[in-house]
Formats: structure tokens, sequence, C-alpha cells
């Protein structure tokens, strides 16, 4: 709106704004192919027709020979002096890189991760991305000391009885680490930062996977990221970022790890019966698509995961049908013990529903849609059902009593009592016990006879 010089809003474009017309530009954005032969181009320079930017090349050819002679803190300093002197100069690019390449020589790897980082925010699509994302991914490993991808076949199944009364074991490399308090200052060590090592190794993977999704370790860094937040209990957060890994990188080579163990720490955040079971149905879910995407995994161990997830669910729904027994709610519980036999009919729970529908009556279960009462008592003393009896045909024993003479004459059919045609609870009108039958109008027109 202030942008358009047309407009009558012009004049009260805001004073900070440099530009007349303030229009997006994409100039200087490359795509990876243009990348990729850029830095073909500058590692064959010599042989190319790479042409080397005229301004500031002798300072950088200098500067160069330091960092070549191993002497990286002049190195360093030269290659700032030329950052901060050709601001708007394509040398900058170089010089940038150069001065995190001399702290990274020199392990001062907190400085180094800043100076790739402005080196990608200032250049999206510089063409050392490659380099800059294994140095970051080196650095991240090194401060997280050398971490471990777990995989899904090593990880133990979660306690779906009692949330949260035991971790499952996860695997060891044998490394022994030393654990740091975010909090304490690092005085000593240059290689690592002064406050919070673990968290600025994370945000050194991160940046890989933000500023080059489409490179070769954009994936390796999610899931590393991933699994580092498992082995410290922060299962929300390995949630996401698993999820992140198998929607973005379906060919991955970490998708089946991806997905075994995305189901675990969905599980992991479960808290009980009483909590949100949204948890319960996505982890099924995942399960079920696992053993679809990768029938050759662990379907038996995957199956049994998925019986104790339906068992969870059923023990929920009995939960929910005692919460409205303490109520003095007992139509509510009638109908929760429906649903929960619905849904889970093979479950232990199910029976102890049926036998609270049948303690309940027919005064708390009548406006059931069905009643699955099924007393014990009941079910022991139900009378043999009768044998019903088929008129004879010729030329066909009689069905019916041992012994009965066949009969020229079919007997006759018994009469259908009243009580016989009642129909059922749900097909009822309140105070009406007579069958819905269609009643006929008296204006109703008999159809017309054809005459032949």
């Amino acid at each position: 709106m202030f942008g358009d010089q047309n407009s009558e809003f012009a004049a009260l474009k805001p004073p900070w704004s440099k530009s007349a017309v303030d229009k997006p530009s994409i100039d200087g954005i490359q795509g990876p192919m243009q990348r990729v032969m850029q830095t073909a181009l500058w590692k064959k320079k010599k042989n190319s027709t790479f042409i080397e930017p005229a301004l500031g090349a002798a300072e950088y050819k200098q500067a160069n020979e330091k960092f070549q002679a191993k002497e990286f803190k002049v190195a360093e300093k030269e290659f700032k002096a030329i950052v901060k002197k050709y601001k708007n100069d394509p040398i900058k690019e170089d010089a940038q890189f150069m001065v995190a390449e001399c702290q990274y020589a020199q392990k001062k790897y907190a400085w180094a991760q800043d100076s790739y980082d402005l080196l990608l925010v200032d250049y999206p699509s510089t063409r050392h991305l490659d380099q800059t994302t294994k140095r970051l991914f080196s650095i991240a490993r090194y401060w997280l000391q050398e971490p471990s991808i777990v995989t899904g076949s090593e990880i133990q199944q979660v306690n779906l009885e009692q949330p949260g009364s035991e971790k499952p074991e996860i695997p060891s490399d044998g490394k022994q680490r030393k654990s740091r308090w975010a909090l304490l200052p690092n005085l000593f060590d240059r290689s690592r930062p002064v406050f919070d090592t673990e968290n600025r190794a994370l945000e050194a993977l991160k940046s890989i996977w933000l500023h080059d999704p489409t490179g070769p370790l954009a994936d390796d860094s999610l899931m590393l990221t991933a699994s580092h937040y498992l082995k410290v209990g922060r299962y929300m957060d390995a949630d996401r970022t698993f999820t992140l890994l198998r929607e973005e990188y379906p060919k991955s080579p970490h998708l089946k790890d991806a997905f075994m163990l995305g189901t675990h720490v969905k599980l992991m955040s479960y808290q009980g019966p009483q909590y949100d079971a949204t948890v319960l149905s996505d982890a099924g879910n995942l399960k079920e698509t696992t053993i679809r995407l990768f029938p050759e995994s662990e379907r038996m161990r995957l199956k049994e995961e998925l019986k104790k997830i339906e068992q969870a669910k059923a023990k929920r729904d009995w939960e929910t049908v005692q919460y409205w027994m303490r109520r003095s709610k007992p139509k509510s519980a009638a109908i929760y013990c429906n649903l929960l036999i619905e849904n889970h009919p093979t479950s232990t729970f199910a029976n102890q529903a049926r036998e609270l529908l049948a303690e309940l009556g027919e005064e708390n279960t009548s406006h059931l849609w069905a009643n699955y009462a099924t007393p014990k008592q009941n079910v022991q003393q139900q009378p043999e059902p009768k044998r019903s009896f088929v008129p004879e045909l010729p030329g066909l024993p009689a069905f019916g009593k041992a012994g009965s003479s066949p009969s020229s004459t079919p007997p006759k059919l018994p009469v259908a009592t009243k009580s016989e045609l009642e129909p059922p609870a749900r097909l009822r009108l309140d105070n009406l016990d007579e069958p819905i039958r269609k009643i006929p109008l008296e204006e109703e027109a008999k159809p017309a006879k054809l005459k032949l």
C-alpha cells in the first residue's frame, strides 16, 4: 500500500524504509544445481574460466597464504579485515567463510559456529554450503560427546499398565560421558561454549536442515537430534522431530527407525487412563503403518504392542464407566458400557461391563440402542430351546419327536401369540406396548383394477 507511488498513501511511507518501492526480490538465491556447479568451479578455478573478483583479491591471496602456512590466528585477523573493508563486494563471502575456517582450525568451535551461521544468513546459497554443513555437524557431535543413533529394534516396549513407573532401557555404545550443568560457566575449555553446550549443539544441527534441507546431512542431523531427545527424556521434542523426519524425508535410510521410535516416544508421553488418549490412537495408527510399509520388520512384536494399546484403550473406557458410577449417574455409565463392549468386545473389561449392565436393571438400560447384559446366573440357567416342528412332505421322513407316524394331513402350526410379537426395547415408544405399524389414511385412494 505504501510502496505504490500512485497511491494516496505514498506520502505516509514509514521514514525507516530505504527504497522507494518495496518489492520482494529473489536476486542472489540459487538453486541446488547452480550451487553445485559454482562449487566445482571454485575447486578447479585454475583450470576453468572462473574469474576472481578484482576488489580485495590481493589481500585475500595474502591472508590465504598465512592460512596455508597454518598461521591461523594471523590469517583470521586479516580475513576479518577484508570482511569489514569490503562489505558490499563478492569477496566478502569467501572471506567470511575463511574466518570460520580459521576459527575451526584453532578449535574455537563456539566462534566458528557463529561465523558459519552468519555466512548462511548473509548468503543462503553460498558455494561453501556443503563444507559449512559438514563443519557444523562435526561441531555438534563433538559437543554432544559423539552420540550414536538409536535404532528401533533395540528399544524396549513402554509399560502401559503403569505408565511412568519405569523407563525402558536405551542401548548404550559403551562410552563414558560427563554431564555438565547448563548454568555452570566454562572458563577453561576454548573448544566449548561458555554456557549450555548441549543446546548450542542442537542449534548447530538445526542450522543444517534449516539452511540446507536438500543436502546430504539434513536427515542425519534430524535423526541425531531426535536420538538425543530420546536419551535425555524429552519425548515430546523427540516426537516432533521424528514426525518431521517421516514427513519431509520419505527416502531417508532412517525412515524405518523413525517409524519404530516414533511410536515409542508417543507412548512414553502417555500418562494413564485419567488423561488424554490421543497418543494411544496416534501410536496405534503409526504401528499399523509400520507393518504395511515394512513387512520384513518385527511383525509379531508390533502386533503384540497393538494388543497392549487396545487393552489400554479398554481400560480407559472402563475408568470412564467407574467415573459415572461414582457420580451416581447409572444411565451415563450404561452408555459407556455399551461403547466399551462395541469397541473392545474381546477385552477383559468387556465382561465386567456386561455384568454391570445386568446389575443396573431395565430402568437404567431402557434408553440404550442395544442391551449387551449377560449376567452369569441367567446364562447358566437358560432352558434348552424347544424343537420346532416342520410339516411332512411326501416321500420324506417326519421331523419332530421320535416315533411319530406319518400322517397325510400336516399338523397345524401353532398360532403366534401377542407376547411373541412384542418389539424389542429400542423399537418401542414411550407408554406404548404396540409395535410401530403403518396407519392407513381414509382419503387414501385404492389402486384401480385393470380390466382385460
